[in-house]
């Protein structure tokens, strides 16, 4: 058999590995969208590297748009076969698409009206439609965790909890080919432990390759505060004392639950006003937070226990969710002190690049980036501490302060992916294949990983494979 590195190879996002049998069959795991390819701006089109009717079956680790977001590219392009994840990725999965397809569209329109006749051949086209997304959550498969089922034969699948996001699961794959077995790891996103929401994740046990994501190698977690300690500080500063507003880009999905959750702990524990207004710009964010009260089951027994003395995690009467154009316009002209979530987390594209917008020049204001920004990004060009910045084609004085937490981070650091997999038997392990990270993060964690006594390590570059005899 062969293993293919397609995506996230010595970057953070376009998760996509190729497994291809001896038979021909061929079995993808992940399909996600490049985000760096914005770096590029001379490509026009993004192009799947691989036969789209040539694979046979996809394994999906997580709703994420890095990880799912090229599905409806694939689809269209002509797969026809079974996606396989939980319940709650193909749910979550299914907004996310729909979102992501909206988006694209919305750029297009944008940036055609402002382009010149005579270049609008170079404006990037919307990589699908919604009949093409349509199609893709028409083949989802859900499957539950820890229970092995067989995609094809000398295969056996298990998904097992990564913490990373609601439903997302590291996914444990059993080859089998002439008498003999051989046992794969991917991580998918790992997850931290004790999140604000979730289970802890679980290493795999007994496998001979490990396919791990190392996002934050050679990187701590700044803080040594609790999520409720961290936020409190941007809230009292920011609200309280300047009277000001706090923005928070944030993912719509797992990151806006999280902090969501984590205000109205505050709020209940009287550390902060209950009055304080809390707007959630997101409408992709109203259709996704009600997955995690119908999967009680995912959550930890913090979130439980919050949930069954307060009658919700999410709802509290100065919380508003605004799914309407009109109150999203309307939230430009509120001026009292308020805590504003919106999506994208990297301030790519979405409602919160206009709320930046608005407040970047207002000094009483913060920009809270509250996750990871990868290169090329408005959220890592913000961070960059840079006087002025360019969004939306209009340059802006940056007056606001422009702050990160890395509390609600849902990657593990330096440390912690060596935990996991040193749980994972790391003697045992004939080799671990470094994935989701910038080259200098992998290289970093290769030195690590060494140490710990596995035979072999590697950090493939993209379209790169390797064969198990």
């Amino acid at each position: 058999m062969r293993l293919y590195f397609w995506g996230a190879a010595r970057q953070v996002t376009g998760s996509s590995y190729l497994i291809e049998l001896n038979d021909g069959f061929r079995l993808l795991v992940d399909c996600g969208m490049d985000y760096e390819l914005k770096k590029n701006p001379g490509l026009v089109q993004q192009v799947l590297p691989y036969n789209a009717s040539s694979i046979h079956a996809v394994l999906l680790t997580h709703a994420h748009i890095d990880h799912s977001g090229n599905l409806p590219v694939l689809v269209k392009d002509g797969f026809k076969g079974p996606i396989f994840c939980t319940a709650a990725t193909a749910e979550l999965t299914s907004y996310l698409l729909y979102d992501s397809c909206h988006i694209q569209q919305g750029d297009y329109i944008r940036t055609l009206a402002r382009t010149k006749k005579n270049r609008r051949h170079l404006v990037q086209k919307p990589l699908y439609s919604e009949k093409n997304v349509k199609d893709t959550v028409s083949l989802f498969e859900s499957i539950s965790f820890e229970k092995s089922f067989s995609p094809h034969r000398g295969l056996a699948v298990t998904f097992q909890e990564a913490g990373h996001l609601l439903g997302a699961a590291g996914i444990l794959v059993h080859v089998t080919e002439n008498g003999k077995t051989q046992r794969f790891g991917f991580t998918g996103d790992l997850g931290r432990k004790n999140s604000k929401l979730l289970r802890d994740g679980k290493p795999f046990q007994h496998i001979d390759y490990l396919i791990s994501e190392g996002t934050y190698g050679g990187r701590k977690h700044l803080s040594k505060q609790t999520p409720e300690q961290e936020l409190t500080q941007f809230i009292e500063s920011t609200c309280i004392a300047n009277r000001g507003k706090l923005i928070i880009p944030a993912f719509s999905v797992g990151r806006t639950q999280s902090i969501v959750f984590t205000i109205h702990q505050l709020k209940d524990q009287g550390i902060i006003p209950a009055t304080l207004k809390v707007f959630v710009d997101s409408p992709l964010a109203i259709k996704s937070t009600p997955v995690y009260d119908k999967h009680p089951e995912l959550l930890n027994e913090e979130a439980i226990e919050f949930k069954n003395r307060s009658g919700s995690l999410f709802e509290h009467e100065h919380t508003h969710y605004l799914d309407t154009k009109g109150s999203h316009e309307a939230l430009s002209v509120y001026y009292d002190p308020c805590i504003i979530i919106s999506a994208a987390g990297m301030v790519e594209g979405g409602r919160i690049q206009e709320h930046v917008m608005n407040h970047i020049e207002r000094p009483n204001d913060c920009i809270l980036i509250a996750g990871f920004c990868a290169e090329g990004t408005l959220g890592y060009r913000l961070l960059l501490g840079q006087p002025s910045i360019k969004i939306k084609d209009k340059d802006k004085k940056v007056q606001a302060r422009i702050a990160k937490i890395d509390v609600f981070s849902s990657h593990p650091d330096h440390d912690e992916i060596l935990e996991f997999i040193y749980a994972c038997h790391p003697t045992a392990l004939k080799n671990v294949f470094l994935i989701h990270g910038e080259l200098p993060q992998l290289e970093a964690i290769k030195r690590a990983v060494l140490q710990l006594g596995v035979q072999a390590v590697d950090i493939p570059k993209q379209g790169q494979f390797f064969e198990f005899n």
